[in-house]
């Protein structure tokens, strides 16, 4: 009865001339035996197991362990795009990299390390943006002969600039560099990001433009006085812990210790520590809003992935963390491993829970660390328990 009922709604839409809906039902090549379960490191390329940030063999065996199955790592686009002594050098250099990155038995997704000004630079400048789709065309061609469909991913940008800067990403920068891309590696998982990695942008690729073996990547840093305490724009932000009610004296009491905080830094004029302290209010106002209920919420997300129809497999939550102590500023930030673990707790069930292709955590080392440290450039070989069980 089910079938003849199907067959009558699609003829009845067919003489109406209105198309039926197709579900997406693709798998993208890169996520097709398992989902992500992915971390972001940055061994150096010139010392793999380097005691700071490399990936010793015991390291390795504790991301293996926890569950890990996806290295995020990083090469160069200044290097391919300005090559120091030929695009052949500098692709043997890169690929090499990834070649070793694969070897470790994990899946890898590469991602270009930029900075702000060459992400604006690609989608804007002319010649950067030739520069650019030739030698990722360079790229892809290779990654499509040295590694399998499964092996290694590709993402186009970390967290491009926003349309006001960038406003032909979407519709033809974005499309140009995956036409570069495909046309040397068609079987390649490309992955691509909505500017700054927010979820909300991710409406504005046209889908049509794109094959199924194409992923949509976003960032979940919401809020980003939480994940980014101390840093940025909020330095004198921090020890805030997740849930916000667990902060010790409520509300008040954090307005009074970032005021403290405020009044004893010696780098402000009188003027400037009075309109501190009034901005400080209101982001305290935003993160005590209804007991913090504006924290993460991917609504938006849901009627994109709802009304567009595609398959929530090719969606995945590519980068999140918190930070932690141990701040590149100097800043406290955040000890609490609890909150950090709460937080990503979150992220992994939801992520679960919509049926995306998985996640990526930020990061193995530095200040959003989950190995276990005793300053920035310190790394153990131990993972923290509390953030592994917190994702596993």
């Amino acid at each position: 009865m089910l079938a003849i009922r199907e067959y009558a709604y699609a003829l009845v839409s067919l003489l109406i001339n209105v198309p039926v809906a197709v579900a997406d039902t693709s798998e993208p090549a890169f996520t097709r035996s398992r989902p992500i379960k992915g971390i972001g490191v940055s061994p150096p390329i010139s010392h793999w197991e380097a005691p700071a940030y490399g990936l010793t063999q015991a390291r390795l065996d504790a991301l293996e362990q926890a569950g890990f199955n996806t290295l995020r790592i990083w090469i160069s686009l200044e290097e391919f795009l300005a090559p120091p002594v030929s695009m052949e050098a500098t692709l043997s250099r890169w690929t090499g990299y990834i070649s070793r990155a694969a070897e470790t038995g994990f899946r890898v997704q590469v991602s270009w390390a930029s900075t702000w000004e060459q992400r604006i630079a690609v989608v804007n400048e002319p010649k950067t943006t030739a520069r650019f789709e030739s030698a990722l065309g360079t790229l892809c061609g290779a990654l499509n002969r040295s590694f399998s469909e499964e092996q290694v991913a590709l993402e186009m940008l970390n967290e491009p600039p926003g349309e006001q800067l960038a406003p032909s990403y979407y519709t033809s920068v974005a499309p140009s560099w995956y036409s570069a891309c495909r046309s040397k590696a068609p079987n390649l998982t490309i992955i691509l990001q909505p500017e700054a990695g927010w979820h909300g942008a991710l409406g504005h690729f046209n889908l049509s433009q794109y094959d199924a073996n194409t992923m949509f990547a976003f960032h979940p840093y919401a809020p980003g006085e939480f994940t980014h305490q101390g840093t940025g724009s909020q330095p004198h932000l921090y020890n805030v812990p997740m849930p916000i009610t667990r902060y010790a004296g409520g509300k008040m009491q954090m307005l009074a210790d970032v005021s403290a905080r405020i009044e004893a830094d010696t780098t402000l004029t009188p003027e400037r520590k009075v309109e501190e302290i009034s901005r400080y209010g209101r982001i305290i106002d935003h993160l005590w809003w209804n007991d913090g209920a504006r924290w993460e919420d991917w609504t938006e997300l849901q009627r994109w992935v709802d009304s567009s129809g595609i398959n929530p497999r090719r969606i995945i939550a590519g980068e999140f963390g918190v930070v932690s102590e141990f701040n590149y500023n100097g800043t406290p930030a955040l000890p609490d491993v609890a909150s950090r673990a709460y937080f990503m707790h979150k992220i992994r069930v939801q992520t679960e829970a919509n049926n995306f292709a998985g996640w990526v955590v930020h990061q193995a080392f530095g200040d959003f660390n989950l190995f276990q440290q005793t300053s920035v450039g310190e790394h153990g070989e131990h993972l923290i328990p509390e953030l592994v069980e917190a994702l596993f």
